[in-house]
């Protein structure tokens, strides 16, 4: 546990100049957690259309199915842009205690969770384009209701995800 957070702090401190260098804190709210979490190697991977049994605690690369494969709850609130994209979603169990938690993503997507058949509130949001491996994050306001991540307009196959209580 002792070695896992020297290294946690060490890779911290090791990314921090490169995160302010290129506009990386400059995000409404602190997102070096989530840039440490993205650049781990041992990410796990889900495939859209998974129910997990847990809300994963790290970062997980959520495996996207061409868009008009893609399967949603009820449909994205916002079209995608680009002709060509990917998107999906995945089944996730209740927070442990309803409050504002943050989703982060390390691409430009469209976000929406879904709560109880409808879109959960959005209460925050922050995005860059000139941070690299790091674009969106997302603060909504959960209750104690299974949830739906739905994704949708990524222009590749795959994207990096962190689910949380906001710091």
């Amino acid at each position: 546990m002792m070695r896992m957070a020297f290294t946690s702090a060490t890779l911290i401190a090791l990314l921090t100049p490169a995160f302010a260098e290129d506009g990386c804190d400059k995000f409404a709210w602190p997102l070096a957690r989530e840039q440490v979490q993205f650049a781990a190697t041992d990410k796990p991977v889900v495939k859209v259309g998974e129910t997990l049994a847990a809300i994963p605690k790290a970062a997980f690369v959520l495996q996207l199915q061409p868009g008009a494969e893609a399967v949603f709850v009820i449909p994205p609130e916002r079209k995608p842009k680009a002709e060509r994209w990917f998107g999906g979603a995945i089944r996730l169990p209740a927070v442990d205690k309803p409050g504002i938690y943050q989703v982060t993503l390390s691409e430009e997507a469209w976000l929406d969770i879904v709560q109880d058949g409808r879109y959960a509130r959005t209460v925050g949001h922050t995005g860059r384009g000139d941070c690299p491996g790091l674009r969106k994050s997302v603060r909504l306001d959960l209750t104690a209701a299974p949830l739906v991540l739905q994704v949708s307009g990524v222009t590749a196959d795959r994207i990096f995800v962190t689910v949380g209580p906001r710091e």
